[in-house]
C-alpha cells in the first residue's frame, strides 16, 4: 500500500510538470444557438481523451501531438457530429435534434437489433457501469440495477455465486437460474467472465424475447458480451483494487460473566447446582470478556484484484487480450478463494465476404473452505453458541476441544483451523464464429464452442474437527471431468424495401455434454501428516463412480418485420429435442407487437414527449429441471447383502425407483404489455412492464412405497402463477456548468401462487441443514417460500394457570395457537396445529442508482432493497439454549425472561423452545447502500507529456449502511436451495462490508 501511495505521488508530481500545453478551444449549441452544457467531446481514436462542455457549452481539449485532429461531439438527444480542430486553435460546433435517440443496438440472441426496433422486455447494462463498483462476479452488476431482475447474495463466502431471479420462479425443484449466452455459447461458465472484460449484458425477460432459447428460457436470458479490439495503435489498459472486508454486524451475546450469572439462573429455575462458584463469579467480574468467538472464528480479509489488457488493431484484424487475478480471502478464518483468468479474442476480415472471430478463456479458480452451506456445526454457527468463558487453547498450548457449558458441539476453531476441503479446476472455453455474406441482404453464421472443465477437491477431517472427533475422521479426492460441445448455424436475411424493414433468421442448433466423476475416501487414517495426500493410510477405504451424458437439438425460425419503423412484429418458433425426457420433442412459439407511437401524424411535434411506443408479446418457454435418465428404469447399487454361504456377503442389486414413462417440459406461457417513454430528447425515459406468467407440468419428487423400489421419482404434478409489475425511470435531473447528476430508479412487483400440485393439497419440504426440518410448504393457494410451523402467542400468564393446566403447562412457559381441537388433539399442541407462518418471498424490490460528477470529479451511490419477505431464522433460537447442542443462553434476549414479577413474553428457559414457528419469523425487509464511490480522473493535460491516455483513482465502500429490522447478521442470507425453502436461515456467513481503493490507468 505504501509503495501504491508513493507511485500515485511520484506520478502527480511528473504530471504537474508536463502541465503546459496548447489545448484546442470551442464551443457546442444547438440549432437555435442556445449554448448545450453537458455535452461530450472526444478526440477521434481515443477512448480516453474526452471533456464535457461547461455551463456556457464551451471546452477545451488536448489533441496531444496532432496538428490536426477530429473530435467527435455528442449530447443526448442531438445527432453525432465530427469536426476538423488544429491544436491551439477554436472551433464552434452546432448539433441537431435528434428524434430517434432509441436507436442504440443491443444484443436480442442470433443478432442484434435497435433498441427502437425491440418489441420484448429486455434491459442492457454497459460496460462504463460495471466499471463504477469493484465486482468480483458478474451477477452483481445486475442487483438493483435492472427492474424485473431480483438478486439476491445468499452467502458472504468468498467466490460464491449469487441467486438471480427474472421475474419471480419458474420452477419448483428444477433451477431458477437465468440462462448465460457467453458470446454466443450458451450455457456458458459465468466464473469465467472477468468483470472488466465485459462490453455489455443484455436481460432478456418476457417469453417473446427468450423463446428463441426455448426449453432452456424459462429462467430469462442474460446474454454477455465480452470486448474486442479496436481499430489503431496498441492499447494497455490495467488497473487494481484493494478492499478491507468485515462482517456487517456482530450478535449482541453474553460476555463470560454475563454468561456465567445466567447459567446459574439457569440451574436455579431447574433446581440443579448452579455450574459457577461465587468464587469463579467474582474472578469473571473483574475480567469480565472472557473469549469473542465471533472474532475468534472471523477474520478482517485483504481482497485484491488486478487487471490488464492489450488490445488494437486494424481494418483487417482487431484483437484483444487480458489477464486478471483475485485473491479472496473469506471471513472465515482458514478460508480463501483465488481465481487467474485469461481471455483472447480476435477479430479478422479474411476477405470482404469473410469475417472470422476467434476467442479462448482459461480460468482457473482454486478456493479452500468455501462450501459451507449454512448448519448449527459449522464453525461460523457454533461461534455464537459456545461458551465464552472457556479459552481457545488450555495452558499447554493445546486446543480445548469442547466445554462443559454453552454448545456441546467441538471447539469452531480448532473445526475451522484444521478441515482443508480444497478445490482446484481448470476450465478452458474455445468460441469460433464465422460469418459469411453470400449475397447483399444474405449471411451464413456459424458458432462453434468447445468447453473442458477439470475439478479436482481434496477434503480431510482429521481428528481435531468436528467431525474426526466423534470418529469419523477422513480424506477424499473427488474428481470430475465435464466437457460441453456446442454447433448454432443461421442464415440471416436483412433488407429494407420502401416502408418495409424485414430480417429473417433460421437456425440449427445441437449441443452435447457429459461428465466423468470419481471419488476415493478413507476413513481413520493412522496418520494425517500427509494430508489427503495418501490415502492408503486409511483403515477403510471407499471408492465411487458415475457418468452422464446428455444432448440437445433445436430448430429456431424468427421474422422482424416494421413498417415506416412505426409498426414492429417479431415471431419466432423453435422446436428443442431433449434426450432428458420420453416426450422429448417440444416446440415453442413467440409473437410480439410493437407501436411506435410518437410516429403518428397525430402525434404532436413536443420537446416534451419525444418518444412513445407501446410493446405487447406472448410466448411459450420450456424447462427440462430433470438430470439425465430420469425417464429410464434403472436397478439399484449397495442394497442390502445376502449371505448364501452363510459367511460371505453379496452384492445386491434390488429394484431402482419407478420412472414417469410421460414425463413432459415444465413449459411457460408469459403475456407482456410494455410501454417506452422519452421526455425531453432523452433526459428522462421511462418503462413500465406488466407481465402474467403461468407455468404448467411442474416436475416433483413423488414419493414412491417401498415395496415398489422406495425413493422418488421425478413426475408432473403441478401449475404455479407468477404476476408482476416494473418501473423503470432514469435520466439526467440537473446539468448545470461543470455539475451533471445522473440517475436511474427501478422497482419490480412480484406475486406467485401454488395453482394445483396434482391432486394433493400440500408438501411438506424437510432437510434444510440439521437444524430445520419440515419448515416449509407447499400449499395450493398460496406462495412460493412459506413458513410452516407453530404460532407462538407469548407466555401463558399467571391469571392463565388454569387454561395452561389443560396443555400440561405453567405460566411463563410458551404458548402456541391450538387450531385443531379434534379427538387426541384437544387440549395438545402437535403437528396438527402446524400452520403457514411466514413467506419468504419479497412483495417488491428496487434500486437507486445516482452518477454525480463535476469536472474530473464522480460519484456513484447505488441503493438496493427488498420488501415485504421474512426470514425463518434457526440462528437466534440456538443463543437462548435449550435447544438441540445449545445448552445455555449466550444471547442478552434472555435478559427479559418471565418471572412472576415481570410477565414478559419471553418464555423460562424449561420452556420447550420450539424452532419452527413464528416467535423466529422476523420482517427481513432492507435497504442497503450497495456502493458508494468517488473518483479522480487525472486532467488529459497533466497526461499527454507522460503518454498515458488515461488514470483514474478512486476509493469506495460496499454494504456499509443497512437499514432493517431484521436482528441477525445480514436480512439477506438464506439456506434456501430451491424457490419453495426461500427465507430460512441457519448459521448463514453474511455479507461483508468492504472498503476500496483502486486505479485505473490507460497507456
Amino acid at each position: 500500500m505504501k509503495r501504491l501511495l508513493l507511485l500515485m505521488l511520484l506520478a502527480s508530481g511528473l504530471l504537474q510538470a508536463y502541465a503546459q500545453k496548447q489545448l484546442t478551444k470551442g464551443k457546442v449549441t444547438d440549432e437555435t444557438g442556445q449554448p448545450l452544457p453537458g455535452a461530450t467531446v472526444r478526440l477521434k481514436g481515443s477512448t480516453t481523451i474526452s471533456t464535457s462542455t461547461d455551463g456556457k457549452g464551451e471546452f477545451q481539449i488536448s489533441t496531444g501531438d496532432q496538428s490536426s485532429a477530429v473530435l467527435i461531439i455528442s449530447y443526448i438527444g442531438y445527432l453525432q457530429k465530427e469536426v476538423t480542430a488544429t491544436q491551439g486553435g477554436s472551433v464552434s460546433v452546432q448539433l441537431q435534434s435528434d428524434s430517434k435517440s432509441l436507436q442504440d443496438v443491443v444484443v436480442v440472441g442470433y443478432g442484434v437489433q435497435k433498441k427502437r426496433d425491440v418489441t420484448g422486455a429486455t434491459s442492457s447494462i454497459k460496460a462504463v457501469d460495471i466499471a463504477k463498483r469493484p465486482l468480483t462476479r458478474v451477477e452483481q452488476a445486475l442487483q438493483g440495477t435492472t427492474s424485473g431482475v431480483t438478486v439476491q447474495s445468499n452467502s458472504g463466502q468468498p467466490g460464491r455465486g449469487l441467486s438471480i431471479r427474472v421475474r419471480g420462479t419458474s420452477s419448483i425443484s428444477g433451477g431458477n437460474e437465468p440462462l448465460y449466452v457467453i458470446d454466443g455459447y450458451i450455457g456458458g461458465n459465468i466464473e469465467s467472465v472477468s468483470m472488466a472484460d465485459i462490453e455489455s449484458m443484455e436481460v432478456l425477460k418476457d417469453a417473446s424475447a427468450t423463446a428463441i432459447y426455448g426449453s432452456r428460457g424459462s429462467n430469462g436470458v442474460v446474454l454477455i458480451t465480452t470486448k474486442s479490439g479496436k481499430v489503431g495503435k496498441p492499447r494497455v489498459d490495467a488497473s487494481a483494487w484493494f478492499s478491507q472486508a468485515s462482517l456487517p454486524k456482530k450478535l449482541d451475546l453474553l460476555n463470560a460473566y454475563e454468561f456465567a450469572v445466567q447459567a446459574n439462573k439457569q440451574a436455579t429455575l431447574g433446581n440443579t447446582t448452579p455450574p459457577y462458584s461465587q468464587a469463579k463469579l467474582d474472578e469473571l467480574q473483574k475480567n469480565p470478556n472472557g473469549t469473542d468467538w465471533q472474532d475468534a472464528v472471523t477474520q478482517k480479509p485483504f481482497v485484491q484484484n488486478y487487471q490488464v489488457s492489450l488490445s488494437g488493431g486494424n481494418e483487417g484484424v482487431k484483437y484483444y487480450f487480458s489477464y486478471n487475478n483475485i485473491n479472496q480471502p473469506g471471513l472465515i478464518i482458514n478460508q480463501w478463494y483465488k481465481r487467474n483468468t485469461i481471455r483472447g479474442n480476435v477479430d479478422a476480415q479474411v476477405t470482404p465476404k469473410l469475417n472470422f472471430k476467434f476467442g479462448v478463456t482459461a480460468v482457473l479458480p482454486q478456493s479452500r473452505n468455501t462450501g459451507y452451506a449454512g448448519d448449527i456445526t459449522d464453525p461460523f454457527a457454533q461461534s455464537y453458541q459456545w461458551d465464552p468463558t472457556s479459552p481457545i487453547f488450555d495452558a499447554n498450548g493445546n486446543y480445548i476441544k469442547r466445554s462443559s457449558r454453552g454448545s456441546n458441539q467441538f471447539n469452531p476453531v480448532a473445526n475451522a483451523m484444521n478441515r482443508m476441503a480444497d478445490g482446484t479446476t481448470t476450465n478452458v472455453t474455445v468460441n469460433g464464429v464465422a460469418t459469411y455474406k453470400i449475397l447483399k441482404n444474405l449471411t451464413f453464421t456459424s458458432n462453434n464452442s468447445y468447453e473442458l472443465q477439470n475439478q479436482m477437491t481434496q477434503t480431510v477431517l482429521p481428528k481435531l474437527t468436528n467431525e474426526g472427533d466423534v470418529g469419523n475422521d477422513y480424506a477424499q479426492v473427488e474428481n470430475s471431468r465435464y466437457r460441453s460441445w456446442q454447433n448454432s448455424n443461421f442464415l440471416t436475411y436483412n433488407n429494407q424495401f420502401g416502408d418495409h424493414s424485414l430480417t429473417v433468421t433460421a437456425l440449427f442448433e445441437q449441443a452435447s455434454r457429459n461428465n466423468n466423476y470419481s471419488k476415493a475416501q478413507a476413513k481413520n487414517l493412522s496418520s494425517y501428516g500427509n494430508g489427503y495426500y495418501n490415502l492408503g493410510l486409511g483403515k477403510t477405504q471407499l471408492t465411487t463412480s458415475s457418468f452422464w451424458e446428455d444432448a440437445l437439438i433445436s430448430y429456431m425460425g424468427r421474422i422482424n418485420y416494421a413498417f415506416k419503423d412505426k409498426y414492429l412484429l417479431t415471431a419466432s418458433v423453435r422446436t428443442d429435442g431433449s434426450s432428458h425426457l420420453t416426450n422429448k420433442y417440444s416446440t415453442f412459439p413467440s409473437v410480439a407487437l410493437g407501436w411506435v407511437i410518437d410516429k403518428e401524424n397525430f402525434m404532436p411535434v413536443s420537446n416534451t414527449l419525444t418518444g412513445l411506443k407501446l410493446r405487447l408479446s406472448y410466448g411459450q418457454t420450456g424447462n427440462q429441471a430433470v438430470p439425465a435418465y430420469s425417464t429410464i428404469a434403472r436397478v439399484s447399487s449397495g442394497g442390502p447383502s445376502y449371505y448364501f454361504d452363510g459367511v460371505t456377503p453379496s452384492i445386491s442389486t434390488p429394484l431402482g425407483t419407478p420412472v414417469a414413462l410421460g414425463l413432459k417440459w415444465e413449459r411457460t406461457a408469459t403475456y407482456d404489455v410494455g410501454l417506452d417513454a422519452e421526455f425531453f430528447k432523452g433526459r428522462l425515459t421511462f418503462v413500465f412492464d406488466a407481465y402474467d406468467r403461468k407455468i404448467t407440468d411442474l416436475l416433483y419428487d413423488r414419493p414412491v412405497d417401498q415395496y415398489k423400489g422406495g425413493g422418488s421419482y421425478k413426475a408432473n404434478i403441478g401449475t404455479l402463477s407468477n404476476k408482476g409489475l416494473e418501473f423503470n425511470v432514469g435520466g439526467i435531473p440537473v446539468i448545470a456548468g461543470k455539475f451533471k447528476w445522473s440517475s436511474n430508479f427501478n422497482i419490480s412487483f412480484n406475486r406467485n401462487k401454488v395453482l394445483d400440485l396434482g391432486g394433493l393439497d400440500k408438501i411438506i419440504v424437510n432437510n434444510i441443514g440439521s437444524a430445520q426440518q419440515g419448515s416449509a410448504i407447499l400449499k395450493v393457494g398460496e406462495s412460493l417460500g412459506s413458513f410452516y410451523g407453530l404460532k407462538f402467542l407469548g407466555t401463558w400468564k399467571t391469571s392463565e394457570k388454569a387454561e395452561a393446566a389443560r396443555y400440561g403447562t405453567l405460566p411463563g412457559y410458551a404458548k402456541y395457537e391450538d387450531i385443531d381441537q379434534t379427538g387426541e388433539s384437544k387440549d395438545k399442541i402437535d403437528d396438527k396445529d402446524r400452520q403457514i407462518i411466514g413467506n419468504g418471498m419479497p412483495k417488491y424490490t428496487f434500486g437507486f442508482n445516482n452518477d454525480f460528477t463535476y469536472g474530473n470529479w464522480s460519484l456513484n451511490v447505488l441503493f438496493a432493497g427488498s420488501q415485504g419477505n421474512q426470514i425463518l431464522s434457526s440462528t437466534l433460537p440456538y443463543t437462548i439454549g435449550n435447544l438441540g447442542d445449545a445448552r445455555d443462553a449466550t444471547s442478552h434476549l434472555v435478559d427479559n425472561m418471565w418471572s412472576d414479577k415481570n410477565e414478559t413474553d419471553v418464555p423460562l428457559y424449561k420452556s420447550k423452545n420450539e424452532l419452527n414457528s413464528s416467535r423466529w419469523v422476523f420482517d427481513a425487509s432492507y435497504i442497503k447502500l450497495k456502493n458508494i464511490a468517488l473518483t479522480y480522473t487525472i486532467p488529459e493535460r497533466l497526461l499527454s507529456r507522460v503518454k498515458f491516455h488515461s488514470l483514474d483513482i478512486f476509493a469506495s465502500a460496499q454494504n456499509i449502511w443497512t437499514i432493517t429490522k431484521f436482528p441477525g447478521y445480514d436480512p439477506e442470507v438464506t439456506n434456501s436451495t430451491n424457490a419453495i425453502t426461500q427465507g430460512l436461515e441457519t448459521g448463514v456467513i453474511p455479507n461483508p462490508k468492504t472498503y476500496t481503493i483502486g486505479l485505473r490507468l490507460g497507456l
